[in-house]
């Protein structure tokens, strides 16, 4: 006798992915004011957060080709949001760093992001949120080992 097929709806996978697509849409509406596109505002929060970072770091991060990163960097520095220096280890690379207008706007997009969390969590008690974050965070550390085995190993596919 074969099992039922799981309900899909019930499956962690789809559940993160509903969640991650839901959060991004409300995200997306609520900082349509302030003119950047998604590309643009996922660049500069995640340079925000790690300033200083090459265009090859950010690429890795945001999953996205390193032309197309450098053509986003080359568009936000024309409009004044990022500065590109020199790398002092690497003259093919450079170092991007929020200017003071793009730090206000990563700033507020923290904000927006805290405001759209709380409201989203609401009705979770503080315990059980906790709990929920350690348990998804043993999920991505044994994934990122699975990754880490995997390209110690990259010819088995």
């Amino acid at each position: 006798m074969s099992s039922p097929a799981p309900n899909s709806d019930r499956t962690l996978g789809f559940i993160l992915n509903d969640i991650s697509r839901l959060a991004r849409k409300e995200f997306d509406r609520r900082v349509r004011s302030l003119g950047l596109t998604r590309a643009q505002w996922m660049f500069l929060y995640y340079l925000a957060r790690q300033p200083g970072s090459s265009q090859s770091d950010l690429a890795e991060t945001l999953q996205m080709e390193r032309i197309s990163v450098s053509r986003q960097a080359q568009r936000l520095e024309r409009m004044g949001w990022i500065e590109r220096a020199e790398h002092r280890d690497d003259a093919r690379a450079y170092r991007l760093r929020l200017t003071p207008k793009a730090q206000r706007v990563a700033s507020r997009l923290e904000t927006i992001a805290a405001q759209l969390r709380e409201e989203y969590m609401h009705g979770i008690p503080p315990r059980r949120r906790e709990a929920l974050i350690d348990d998804l965070l043993r999920v991505k550390c044994a994934l990122l080992r699975m990754d880490a085995q995997a390209k110690l190993r990259p010819d088995e596919n």
